[in-house]
């Protein structure tokens, strides 16, 4: 069961002119909304980007020459203004697109994952080891399971 927050997330999202199912602001707002789980009012940016793009930024911050589905960055900090800033996601739509077809999955549940996922890392959660595995993906169905969606990790 998923306990009631006192704090406020404000989400801003970035959309760059990108072609293929992007989820309106609302959606992304609600699936960061529900993920959130911090003891302060925070401040997340979700943006959306396209394979040139996350592929540089995976290579500059991860030393890995791919693109990939989402990049997480954690910054929970507080900010000169007096806001605390969670962190950054960025989304590869084409590959969040396609990885919904191979996988036969709605795209809606895909990308409700990736921001879910997402949130988690900026929160704490980790996938680094098989504990720290299991922990997280519960968490990801619980919540998934939460906004009406299917397991993330059961692909037909």
């Amino acid at each position: 069961m998923l306990k009631e927050k006192n704090n406020s997330l404000k989400v801003k999202i970035i959309k760059n002119t990108l072609s293929g199912y992007i989820p309106t602001n609302y959606k992304f707002i609600k699936w960061a909304n529900a993920a959130f789980n911090t003891d302060r009012d925070s401040i997340v940016i979700i943006k959306v980007a396209g394979m040139s793009e996350i592929k540089k930024l995976n290579k500059l911050f991860f030393k890995k020459d791919k693109a990939c589905n989402v990049l997480s960055f954690p910054y929970n900090s507080y900010i000169s203004s007096g806001e605390f800033i969670l962190g950054d996601i960025v989304i590869c739509s084409n590959i969040v697109n396609k990885e919904s077809k191979i996988y036969k999955i709605h795209k809606e549940n895909r990308w409700a994952h990736m921001v879910i996922h997402s949130m988690l890392h900026l929160q704490g959660y980790s996938h680094d080891n098989n504990k720290c595995q299991k922990t997280m993906e519960s968490k990801e169905k619980e919540l998934m399971n939460y906004l009406g969606f299917t397991n993330p990790y059961y692909a037909s």
